[in-house]
């Protein structure tokens, strides 16, 4: 669920960021699934530069979070996550083409349009 109003003045600051139309609506489709999440604190944080949305478990782990780009929202699958095992690489590989992992061993997915979060958002309800 989305965490009460926190910061909620950002969501509206970066949507115009987004250049692609397609892009914008899988970003208001993903705040819209994210604010239905019963066991996750959501909400979208500035920290120095970085701006991004972030998903927190009850006992206070940030399990993802997502930053806007131009094009694509850049989805991040955060250590705690890819710890637990819950989900699985070659899964997410099969489901994306633009899957890496980076230097701090956080699996990240580019999401371009609606069907890409919906893609997304059955392997995280998984």
């Amino acid at each position: 669920m989305l965490g009460e109003t926190k910061n909620s003045i950002l969501l509206a600051e970066w949507l115009p960021r987004i250049d692609s139309p397609e892009c914008q609506d899988a970003f208001r489709y993903l705040i819209g699934l994210a604010a239905c999440l019963p066991n996750l604190a959501c909400y979208p944080q500035l920290k120095g530069e970085v701006q991004d949305f972030r998903f927190f478990s009850e006992n206070g782990e940030q399990r993802y979070a997502f930053i806007v780009n131009k094009q694509w929202l850049l989805f991040y699958f955060r250590l705690p996550t890819v710890r637990s095992g819950r989900h699985h690489l070659p899964d997410l590989r099969k489901a994306f083409d633009s899957v890496n992992v980076n230097a701090k061993g956080e699996w990240t997915v580019k999401l371009r349009s609606i069907d890409d979060v919906r893609r997304l958002w059955e392997i995280i309800s998984a």
